[in-house]
Formats: C-alpha cells, sequence, structure tokens
C-alpha cells in the first residue's frame, strides 16, 4: 500500500471503534471480526463484569495463540537448521570419500560378473 492512513469504523460487542491503520480496510475489518468473534467466546459468568476484563481475557488468550504459532515456527526453523546441518555433514563426508584414493584391486580376485 501507500503509507496512506486510513479510517476503518468496526464493531466490536456492540460498540463502534474508529480504527486508523495503513491496512486495507477490508483486512481490518476482518482483524476485528476476529476480535469480535473472540470476545464473545469468552465465558458468559465473565461477561456480567466489565468489557475490559472481557477485553483483558480476550488478549491474553489471543497472545497465547500468537505465542503458541510463534514457537511453532521457531521449532520449524530449527528443524529446518538441523536437517542442513546434516546434509552439510553428508556432503562433508561425501567430499572426504571422493579425496580418498581408490584402494588397487587384487587381479587375481576380480570379480567378473560384474555389469560395469
Amino acid at each position: 500500500m501507500d503509507d496512506e492512513k486510513v479510517t476503518v469504523r468496526v464493531n466490536i460487542c456492540g460498540t463502534e471503534y474508529p480504527i486508523q491503520a495503513e491496512e486495507d480496510a477490508e483486512y481490518i475489518q476482518r482483524i476485528a471480526a476476529y476480535v469480535d468473534e473472540r470476545m464473545r467466546e469468552v465465558p458468559v459468568s465473565v461477561t456480567m463484569q466489565s468489557l475490559t476484563s472481557v477485553a483483558v481475557l480476550t488478549a491474553i488468550r489471543i497472545a497465547d495463540e500468537l505465542h503458541k504459532e510463534r514457537e511453532k515456527q521457531q521449532e520449524h526453523v530449527v528443524s529446518e537448521s538441523m536437517q542442513d546441518e546434516r546434509i552439510a555433514d553428508l556432503v562433508r563426508r561425501l567430499d572426504e570419500l571422493l579425496e580418498s584414493p581408490i584402494p588397487e584391486q587384487d587381479n587375481e580376485k576380480v570379480d567378473h560378473d560384474r555389469s560395469c
């Protein structure tokens, strides 16, 4: 986008909020709808309390989701890194094998059944 801020009006738990952002208005609406949905998932006993309490509990739940997703990503990166290390080790070993002199064969023990 061109760094121009837009104001998008969103509705979360029955309250309208003007959101200024550089992102696309449709994206902001989707994010707001997600927050609204998550806030409505807070147990009814908690909703009898203030909207602030519901918002804080929702923020904690969303932060938990984000944290778990980041941990999965980090585990994936570590796994890929380990695979890269294994590949590098195999390449190093292959290079060592290719650099090693080939042992001379005993002419009397040559296998005549070879196809190569």
